[in-house]
């Protein structure tokens, strides 16, 4: 009876699961969000940046006060960046970022790639995002104007070395004695990276009062705190909207499809009691087409979820961060669970309407 349903109205079935499938969409691409940004700030706050603090100075420094740095109260380690405004040239493309320049071998902050692999700027050259060499119209080996607007304020024609995939920024990254060299200068520094113990925190505070050339201190584990309880919160507030909305979806389409179901066949169920069968065996036509039909939506919805997944990458793709595409199993499993139960309360509301039949006058009525 549920099959011979089924095929006896196909567009109203594929209506309906269509329906049901957005539904399941929905979550789907609320879901993938979360594990998405989660990816993002493991990648950028944890594995790229694990310095505990950023000390920046007014004007580049020598290199050699580093010394001094590790001296500080609560200092653990200790290494030397430098970030330089420049503009990137190729043709008539342009774009103005801040170049990094570090040594090689840093362990505090690293240039990570999506794939979780290190890169290293080679000495000579420079190394691109591949959104940043996309926007340039850039490859390997390819040569880029790099015009600093800081420093010497000089332009240099400089060797894309390597690109490297990432979702956060869009990095360009020199070698820091490369750097020195092109500029004629003695080992400089603007930022010095560093991790801290915890108990000895205010001393440190009251050191770096004394240091004249300090322009200011940024604690990155406080920046990383924030940054995740701003996520956390906004992703939380998104993905309540968009499980309310497929709940609403599924209901809406699983109880109107019940009840068109319970009127069009209420002669047929009538039948079934008065031939004694039960309750719950007529419950089961009932309630066994609407779940069928949510289980043949499933994959649609997978399909149809994957589809708005992609298309919100694409959408939400800007110069500050690319969202990365992670649709793991859980995933799925999570939305149809969530359309699923759904459906099946929709369609045992409807149900509940079958204990309340009046067979003679059911069977009285003409079809």
């Amino acid at each position: 009876m549920i099959l011979r349903s089924f095929f006896r109205w196909p567009v109203r079935s594929a209506m309906t699961c269509l329906g049901l499938g957005f539904a399941v969409s929905a979550v789907i691409a609320a879901s993938f969000v979360h594990d998405a940004l989660d990816n993002i700030v493991d990648v950028a706050f944890y594995q790229s940046n694990r310095q505990d603090a950023m000390l920046l100075f007014t004007d580049d420094v020598p290199e050699t006060t580093i010394a001094e740095v590790r001296r500080l109260p609560g200092v653990l380690q200790a290494e030397p960046q430098q970030y330089l405004p420049a503009i990137l040239r190729n043709g008539p493309l342009e774009k103005s970022l801040a170049i990094e320049a570090r040594r090689p071998g840093t362990d505090l902050s690293r240039v990570i790639g999506a794939d979780g692999s290190v890169s290293t700027a080679e000495p000579g050259g420079i190394l691109l995002a591949e959104r940043l060499a996309s926007q340039l119209d850039l490859g390997i080996g390819d040569l880029v104007e790099v015009e600093f607007l800081s420093g010497r304020r000089e332009t240099h024609e400089m060797v894309v070395t390597g690109l490297v995939e990432q979702y956060f920024g869009l990095g360009a990254y020199i070698d820091l004695g490369y750097l020195n060299e092109i500029f004629r200068q003695s080992p400089r520094m603007s930022v010095v990276n560093v991790t801290l113990d915890d108990n000895e925190l205010d001393a440190l505070h009251a050191r770096l009062k004394d240091l004249p050339r300090l322009s200011g201190l940024i604690m990155m584990t406080d920046t990383r705190r924030s940054f995740q309880d701003t996520i956390r919160e906004n992703v939380t507030v998104m993905n309540t909207v968009y499980i309310v909305i497929a709940v609403l979806i599924t209901v809406g389409v699983a109880y109107n499809g019940a009840r068109i179901q319970l009127s069009e066949r209420a002669r047929e169920l009538a039948s079934l009691r008065i031939l004694g069968f039960s309750r719950g065996e007529v419950s089961y036509v009932l309630v066994g087409e609407t779940m069928f039909l949510a289980l043949v939506a499933q994959p649609v919805g997978w399909l149809l979820g994957a589809g708005i997944a992609q298309v919100m990458v694409n959408a939400f793709s800007s110069d500050l961060y690319a969202m990365p595409l992670i649709l793991n199993p859980d995933i799925f499993a999570r939305a149809s669970l969530v359309v699923l139960a759904a459906a099946l309360a929709s369609a045992l509301i409807v149900r509940r309407r079958l204990d309340n039949l009046n067979l003679v006058s059911v069977m009285k009525t003409r079809e």
